[in-house]
């Protein structure tokens, strides 16, 4: 699809307003997309209504399997070190107040320690706001000379047809209406996208669950609590229930109050509510005010021709859990490499097809997640004066408060969701292919390694000092763990005849090949798992075939 002036699937910048996909949305969807892509040598623009800078930071948390994308694009040590203080734990404790009685808590290192690597992955989760990691992705997806990234530039409309989208943008810098002309369109514009009501897509679930306020303040004494410093302060009292969490870790907070009805939004009083939080006369100034509303749910479909969903334009869900940010950068490492195989021309006609029936089940499994952790949480802590009380009856709420809260929040704050974050599958891909076996059970509170199709493939580290999720990423890698089996060339012959990218890696490694379970393992270039067996089948064409997206439906496998 490529035409003169465009370059596909290399580091070359287009010399015209014609690339391989158009991004609307520079939050991190949109540059994760745009990194992706770059990554792999793909032409592309973002093009971003504001200026770029984070004027309201809200998202903070950069769960492990986003860690895992930015170690293989190579800027996990950028994010560890972008500003938040390297030496702050990672604790979230339950209070009544910051200045008031401890409910409960659960520690973490900091992002320096190596101690806060998973025991699952080669990365762990990192304290990263809005406000450090969004410049991160800014300067990495700007390294690329094949991608472009505009700031003041607003998506206004577009059209499509059989090989193009024609999109209509406003650069309000220089007042100047352009068009773009792109094979691919993806919104990544957020929850209001203006994309998705053009393609005639609805959102389905539950909308505003809740009405809440978020409160930016700056207090540099809050950290003088008694309770040590957090990067979340979770609070509940008669008064409001909410978080205080840390933006910069000296000095820049962000509380969120649930509950905030619509009748109390005129007369808001955000300095008293800030009071009512921390349960101090210590010294805060406001520096900006954001009501908001909490939504659960998805869109009902994620494309349409060639225009793609992903972010907060395909979902929208509670902060509980941290999901919303790290779902859409999954949304975009999947569906970019997607768009890479077929712009490159190894994708099958049909590649693009896996998209929805892989990531939407995700989106719809985060938002419901997220959505079951804040009501278990609101409905089981009891919030009467008494629980701040001196008294032996207080003494008796905050205990029961604590065994709620570890009853119904260790699976977030304690176990980091990793059910959620490493244990995610792709039951119905049509581009994985089942082996016949049951699916692993889906425990959203702990993750048991497998290699199950269509599940991430699992972290083992090798006796090099590398770990497994390294020896994926560019293109597919079939991992052979018998030395009994020599030969796997009907799989890379079947790989060369559409340019499907393929290396065959041989491990001798026993951890290795107990983890993964069988003695042949091939992983997509996003390190899901797209086939295992015990020998090479006699039908390994076909096998490439459905990886690539180029069957148009699922084979029986068998043929060993």
């Amino acid at each position: 699809m490529s035409e003169p002036g465009v370059s596909v699937g290399s580091a070359v910048a287009p010399k015209s307003n014609r690339y391989a996909v158009l991004i609307a949305g520079g939050g991190p969807s949109g540059l994760a997309l745009a990194i992706e892509l770059g990554w792999r040598g793909v032409s592309c623009i973002v093009v971003e209504q504001s200026d770029g800078t984070v004027g309201f930071p809200t998202t903070n948390l950069v769960n492990t399997r986003t860690s895992e994308h930015l170690r293989r694009w190579g800027i996990i040590d950028q994010v560890k070190h972008a500003g938040f203080p390297t030496d702050f734990p990672r604790n979230y404790i339950f209070v009544t107040r910051v200045f008031g009685y401890e409910l409960a808590r659960f520690e973490h290192p900091s992002n320096g320690d190596p101690q806060s690597r998973s025991p699952y992955s080669p990365q762990g989760r990192i304290w990263c706001p809005k406000l450090f990691f969004d410049p991160v992705l800014q300067q990495h997806a700007k390294s690329f000379r094949s991608v472009q990234v505009r700031f003041n530039t607003r998506l206004e409309s577009f059209h499509q047809d059989a090989n193009r989208v024609v999109a209509e943008v406003f650069d309000s810098a220089n007042n100047r209406r352009e068009q773009i002309t792109a094979d691919y369109l993806v919104a990544c514009d957020g929850g209001g996208s203006t994309i998705r009501p053009q393609l005639g897509i609805r959102m389905e679930g539950n909308f505003v669950e809740g009405q809440n306020v978020a409160i930016l303040f700056r207090s540099p004494l809050l950290l003088s609590n008694n309770h040590g410093k957090a990067v979340m302060y979770q609070v509940s009292n008669q008064k409001v229930l909410g978080a205080v969490a840390a933006v910069d870790g000296r000095e820049l907070w962000r509380v969120n109050l649930r509950g905030i009805r619509p009748d109390q939004l005129p007369s808001l009083d955000g300095a008293q509510l800030i009071r009512d939080s921390l349960g101090s006369d210590v010294s805060f100034e406001i520096l900006s005010v954001q009501p908001w509303d909490a939504h659960r749910v998805v869109a009902q479909r994620y494309s349409e021709g060639r225009v793609f969903l992903a972010g907060d334009a395909a979902h929208l869900l509670w902060p509980a859990g941290g999901f919303g940010m790290n779902t859409g950068v999954g949304d975009s490492v999947d569906l970019g490499w997607k768009l890479a195989a077929t712009i490159q021309g190894w994708g099958g006609p049909r590649l693009l097809d896996s998209y929805e029936p892989e990531r939407r089940p995700i989106g719809i499994r985060n938002v419901n997640e997220a959505g079951d952790m804040r009501a278990d949480f609101d409905t089981q802590i009891p919030t009467s004066a008494v629980l701040e009380e001196d008294s032996e009856e207080g003494n008796r709420l905050r205990e029961k408060a604590r065994e709620a809260i570890l009853r119904t929040r260790a699976k977030e704050f304690q176990h980091d969701s990793v059910g959620i974050e490493l244990g995610y599958r792709y039951d119905s891909s049509p581009i994985c292919v089942p082996d016949g076996t049951p699916p692993p059970p889906d425990d959203h509170a702990h993750y048991v390694p497998t290699t199950w199709p269509g599940a991430r493939a699992p972290h083992v580290w090798l006796q090099d000092g590398r770990s497994t999720l390294d020896l994926f990423g560019r293109g597919f890698t079939l991992l052979v763990f018998s030395l009994k089996i020599a030969d796997a060339s009907a799989f890379t012959s079947a790989a060369e005849r559409p340019g499907l990218p393929l290396k065959v890696v041989t491990l001798d490694e026993p951890r290795a090949r107990e983890l993964y379970e069988h003695p042949l393992v091939l992983v997509r270039p996003d390190g899901h798992v797209a086939w295992r067996g015990d020998s090479v089948p006699v039908n390994a064409a076909d096998i490439i075939e459905q990886v690539r997206g180029a069957r148009l439906e699922k084979f029986e496998p068998g043929g060993e």
